[in-house]
């Protein structure tokens, strides 16, 4: 199975929503309040966490979700500049 992530605008509060699902089918979401427009600063332990996306295990699942995270930022901020 492929490694899928997605991102879109939450509509029961500020910020946004993401999911990431793994090879193996399973799936986490993960509400950011205030997102930065890249996470590459970030260290694989945030990613990790409980209330991001725990089923975040090796190097290939952390620069997905980053390379991922910003085409998904850019593709937020666009359709938002568009409104």
């Amino acid at each position: 199975m492929k490694l899928k992530f997605e991102m879109w605008k939450c509509q029961t509060k500020r910020g946004y929503m993401s999911r990431f699902t793994d090879g193996r089918g399973i799936s986490t979401d993960s509400w950011w309040d205030s997102p930065q427009l890249s996470i590459d600063h970030v260290g694989p332990e945030y990613l990790k966490q409980s209330h991001r996306h725990p089923n975040t295990k090796n190097d290939r699942h952390i620069n997905f979700i980053k390379d991922r995270y910003k085409v998904e930022m850019a593709r937020l901020k666009a359709s938002e500049g568009e409104a």
